[in-house]
């Protein structure tokens, strides 16, 4: 995870040492997987985005932080999407656009001046209307690295809505770019932390100077934390007092592909068994969702259609199968018939 004598941690305010079940333990909390939250309140699973891709992947990932969610949720008025971290679709809470666009602007002058000018150009292309995002390809050089680049001023919105993308221009947020990427920076911390400079960077999708930057900017409310006696990485010192002893967390959840969960940078910690960690993030093919039990990854789970087949790395006991079968079963998707489920026993490498 790092080293203490890593120079981004030059000046942060004391240090705090904790177990890798306290990281566990507060992320779990910090994200709402140990208890889900009120119908009312589900506005705050969205804290750090729901990235979302098929099959409706921000519905799934909502539905096990929130009770009520229902399929169409992702097009609640209370939500938007916008291409986030890292270029994917994000849905956001529409009081969030700034944070997870212009938190995403370049610095450096002349590719922020190569944003607004993409803006410019989809804008003139798109008027009023909502476009297809393969035929505003044209206005940008059918490049679509500047299409994204240009989502990044908070001049654009999207609509994906599993078959087709709609771009629209809408007026930007009224935010500060750069106190915007200082909370894009706690957002981060606050549900992923501890964690470092480059690990910020990589799940943002920012440059490493654009990520440097913004960690120097919130030096002062930063303490570095050591986990399992190595150093390097950084939490909030509003969080200090909840990473430090965190609770174990309970609960049974099917995490879709691409779950904020899933997107830490180290995943050595999430999942220490290397053929575990390639069973989860496997390269080069469609990834999984995830079996989570009690703060744990345990195994993967694919769907096809209404059946879902749950691949574990270790024996589960009944309660948890019958949990997890009521996860698939309450899964907020329009199926014409009932989730069944199977169990397909250990992946490769289990024990």
């Amino acid at each position: 995870m790092g080293t203490a004598s890593d120079p981004e941690q030059v000046g942060l305010k004391g240090t705090a040492s904790v177990r890798r079940e306290d990281v566990i333990g507060f992320r779990v909390r910090a994200q709402h997987l140990h208890r889900r939250l009120p119908a009312t309140s589900r506005h705050r699973a969205a804290r750090c985005g729901l990235p979302d891709g098929a099959p409706r992947s921000a519905v799934l990932s909502l539905h096990a932080r929130a009770g009520g969610v229902g399929p169409d949720d992702w097009d609640d008025p209370a939500f938007t999407q916008v291409w986030g971290p890292r270029g994917a679709v994000y849905v956001v809470a529409e009081a969030d656009v700034a944070v997870f666009t212009l938190g995403l602007l370049p610095t450096d002058g002349r590719k922020r001046q190569a944003a607004y000018e993409a803006a410019d150009a989809v804008r003139d292309a798109v008027g009023s209307r909502d476009v297809r995002k393969r035929d505003v390809l044209g206005a940008v050089g059918n490049r679509v690295e500047r299409l994204l680049l240009a989502c990044t001023t908070g001049r654009l919105r999207v609509r994906w809505d599993g078959r087709d993308t709609l771009v629209r221009v809408t007026d930007p947020p009224q935010v500060d770019p750069d106190e915007a990427r200082r909370e894009l920076l706690r957002r981060f911390l606050g549900a992923l932390g501890p964690a470092t400079v480059q690990g910020f960077a990589r799940w943002a999708g920012l440059s490493i100077v654009d990520s440097r930057e913004s960690w120097r900017a919130l030096t002062d409310e930063l303490v570095e934390v050591t986990v399992a006696g190595q150093g390097g990485p950084a939490i909030l010192d509003a969080d200090r007092a909840a990473l430090i002893d965190a609770p174990q967390a309970g609960g049974v959840r099917l995490l879709p592909p691409g779950d904020p969960y899933l997107l830490a940078a180290d995943r050595e910690l999430l999942v220490p068994v290397a053929a575990h960690r390639r069973a989860i993030w496997p390269a080069g093919t469609v990834q999984p969702g995830a079996l989570f039990v009690g703060g744990e990854l345990c195994g993967t789970w694919r769907r096809r259609g209404h059946r879902v087949e749950i691949s574990t790395w270790a024996e589960v006991d009944d309660a948890v199968r019958a949990a997890a079968e009521r996860e698939a079963g309450g899964f907020p998707l329009a199926l014409d018939r009932d989730i069944a489920v199977t169990w397909v026993g250990h992946s490769p490498g289990s024990g």
